[in-house]
C-alpha cells in the first residue's frame, strides 16, 4: 500500500478514535457546573421539569425529588432531556432554597469563586482563549495536510472520498478544547452585568448577576436578583387551591393535576405539596413569571377537590441561571449593584413607613374632628 494512502488512514482512524473517546466525556462547562444541584428546567413552550440533574454528553436527566404515579399506573422517577432539545430550552435555574447543607457550601464556593477569581483560574481562562484563537489556523492546517496527501498519493481518490471527513473530525476534536472566544463578553467575565431574556411570548426581562462562563451555546450568571427591589417578598407559606391572597398566581386542581400558575412578574418557588399531616411531596421547583407548574397527584388524591391540600411556596430574593445565548444577551455592564440594590430597599422601607405614619395621623386627626363635631352638635 502506498505511504501516502496508509497515513490518510491512519489519520482518519486516530482522530475517529480520539473523538470517540471526547464524545463519552464533552459537556457543556455551563450546564456541568449545575450538575448534581436540584434545578428547574423551563422550555420555550413554557413547559416546566425539576430535580437532581445528571448531565451527559448527549443529554440531561433530572430525578425527581419523589416518585410521581402516572395516570397510566406505572411510577416516573426522572425525566430525559437529549441534547437535540437544548434548541427548545428557555433556562436552567438554581435557588438555594431547599438546598441541602452540601449543596448550599458548593453554591456558595461557586460564587466566592466568581466574585474572586484566583490567578490559577485566570491562567486557564487565558490558555482556553488561546486555544480558541488558534482554532481556524489549525483548521486550515489539516486540509493543507490533506490537500497535499492527495497531490502526491496515487490513490487519490480514496483520500479524497475521506477528506471531507477528516476535516469535520478534526473540527470536532478542536472545538472540545476551544471555548468561542468573544472578547466582548471576556472583559465582563466575573463580575456583575444585566441579561436580557426573551421569554416564550415575547416578553423581555433583565436579571443582574455575576457572569461566571460562557461557551458558544449558553451564558451561566450566578447570584441574580430574582426580583426587584420594588417586588413585595413574600415568605415561605402553605397556599390552598383558589386561595384569593395570590391575585397574580392561580392555583387550580383538574382531575387529578394541579397547576400553579405564574401570572405575576414576581419569581416564587415551590417548595411541595401537603395534606394533614400524614401526606406531603417534595417539589423544589422555581416558577418564573409567564410559567406554569404543572404536578401529578397520587390516585389517593385525584378524586378529593383539593380540600386540605396545602401549597407551600415563597418569593425568590437570589437565583442562578444557565440561559440558551441565542435567548438571552449580556446589555450592560452593573458593577457596584449590590450596593445599590440594598440602598434602594432601604429607602422604599423607610419611604412606606413614612407613608404608614401619615395615614396613621390623617386617620387620628379624622377621628377627633369628628369627635368635635358630635360633642358640639347637643348644643
Amino acid at each position: 500500500m502506498d505511504p501516502s494512502t496508509l497515513l490518510t488512514i491512519l489519520v482518519i482512524l486516530t482522530v475517529a478514535t480520539v473523538l470517540a473517546l471526547i464524545r463519552t466525556r464533552r459537556r457543556d462547562r455551563c450546564l456541568k457546573a449545575f450538575d448534581r444541584f436540584p434545578v428547574t428546567l423551563a422550555t420555550h413552550n413554557q413547559e416546566m421539569t425539576w430535580g437532581a440533574l445528571g448531565l451527559h454528553p448527549t443529554g440531561m436527566e433530572l430525578t425527581y425529588p419523589a416518585p410521581i404515579v402516572a395516570a397510566e399506573g406505572h411510577l416516573e422517577r426522572s425525566v430525559i432531556f437529549y441534547k437535540e432539545q437544548y434548541a427548545d430550552l428557555h433556562a436552567v435555574y438554581r435557588c438555594p432554597e431547599g438546598l441541602s447543607d452540601n449543596d448550599r457550601e458548593r453554591r456558595e464556593a461557586l460564587i466566592e469563586q466568581t466574585r474572586h477569581p484566583g490567578l490559577l483560574r485566570r491562567l486557564w481562562r487565558w490558555i482556553r482563549n488561546w486555544m480558541g484563537m488558534v482554532r481556524d489556523a489549525l483548521m486550515q492546517s489539516v486540509g493543507m495536510i490533506v490537500g497535499v496527501a492527495k497531490a502526491k498519493a496515487p490513490a487519490g481518490g480514496l483520500i479524497g472520498r475521506h477528506d471531507k471527513q477528516v476535516e469535520s473530525l478534526s473540527s470536532e476534536v478542536i472545538q472540545h478544547t476551544g471555548n468561542a472566544f468573544d472578547p466582548l463578553l471576556e472583559q465582563h467575565l466575573f463580575s456583575q452585568v444585566v441579561v436580557q431574556v426573551v421569554g416564550p411570548e415575547g416578553a423581555r426581562r433583565s436579571y443582574c448577576g455575576w457572569l461566571k462562563d460562557y461557551t458558544s451555546d449558553f451564558i451561566e450568571i450566578l447570584d441574580a436578583y430574582a426580583n426587584t427591589y420594588r417586588a413585595e417578598a413574600l415568605a415561605l407559606e402553605p397556599y390552598r387551591v383558589g386561595d384569593p391572597r395570590l391575585p397574580n398566581q392561580e392555583i387550580s386542581l383538574f382531575e387529578g393535576t394541579l397547576r400553579v400558575v405564574n401570572g405575576g412578574s414576581r419569581m416564587f418557588y415551590l417548595q411541595r405539596l401537603t395534606r394533614g399531616d400524614d401526606w406531603q411531596h417534595p417539589i423544589d421547583a422555581v416558577i418564573p413569571p409567564g410559567f406554569t407548574a404543572t404536578v401529578t397527584l397520587p390516585p389517593e388524591l385525584r378524586r378529593r377537590t383539593g380540600r386540605g391540600l396545602r401549597i407551600w411556596m415563597g418569593t425568590v430574593d437570589r437565583v442562578d441561571m444557565v440561559m440558551p445565548r441565542q435567548r438571552a444577551r449580556v446589555r450592560h455592564a452593573a458593577g457596584g449593584s449590590d450596593d445599590s440594590y440594598e440602598a434602594h430597599r432601604a429607602r422604599l422601607a423607610e419611604v412606606e413607613a413614612e407613608e404608614a405614619t401619615a395615614q396613621v395621623s390623617d386617620d387620628g386627626g379624622a377621628s377627633a374632628a369628628s369627635a368635635t363635631v358630635t360633642d358640639a352638635e347637643p348644643a
